[in-house]
């Protein structure tokens, strides 16, 4: 899925020979941890219209799931528009 944010990953992966994590495996190497949080951190600053377009990215059971977190997470987002007065402080 974060190929689709940062399109060139893929190819920096294949040409390095490594394996995306696994749940066997969750370990980021190192030198691609700047590209993950890249990637959430342009995920995070698009909003909903962007986990929209993540959504038409998956397929199957991988969908539906993230169909639910995506749509809890932009239901939250809705209702924390207005910013209590003491997180401006």
């Amino acid at each position: 899925m974060l190929g689709a944010i940062i399109p060139d990953l893929d190819d920096v992966v294949a040409a390095e020979h490594e394996n995306l994590p696994t749940p066997a495996k969750p370990i980021l190497p190192l030198y691609m941890r700047p590209a993950l949080l890249a990637g959430v951190a342009i995920a995070e600053r698009a909003g909903p219209e962007m986990l929209r377009m993540l959504r038409r990215h998956m397929m199957g059971d991988n969908k539906v799931r993230f169909t639910d977190a995506a749509e809890s997470m932009i239901a939250r987002s809705r209702s924390l528009r207005v910013t209590p007065q003491m997180q401006l402080i």
